[in-house]
């Protein structure tokens, strides 16, 4: 038991550490997509969170082996949040676009 709590704070500090990049696709169907990926990693194969209008929110989602992941805060300051616990906050960035098979991602936040 004491390993496990150990290897899930390891897990909690490593995910504070690792950036997390908050964006959209808009696909060629005329759908828009909100999407996380991990920073340096391929945002082409980013998880999905939601269709706009739908909040992304309150979607639990995984990335780089990050499990528990939630955006929190719509509406206002957002942050990732893991495990119902504050992971980071997260700033507007807009200097990343990349053209995938399904349409253009763009980065919106990095958290």
């Amino acid at each position: 038991m004491l390993f496990q709590s150990l290897i899930a704070s390891f897990l909690l500090a490593s995910a504070a550490n690792a950036a997390v990049a908050i964006g959209y696709q808009d696909r060629s169907d005329g759908s828009r997509r909100n999407l996380a990926w991990l920073v340096g990693t391929d945002a082409c194969a980013a998880e999905y969170l939601s269709t706009v209008p739908a909040s992304p929110c309150g979607q639990v989602f995984e990335t780089g082996g990050y499990q528990g992941l939630t955006l929190e805060g719509c509406g206002g300051s957002l942050y990732l949040a893991q495990n119902d616990n504050f992971n980071a906050n997260c700033n507007a960035d807009t200097s990343y676009s990349k053209s995938c098979n399904s349409g253009v991602v763009h980065k919106t936040y990095q958290c």
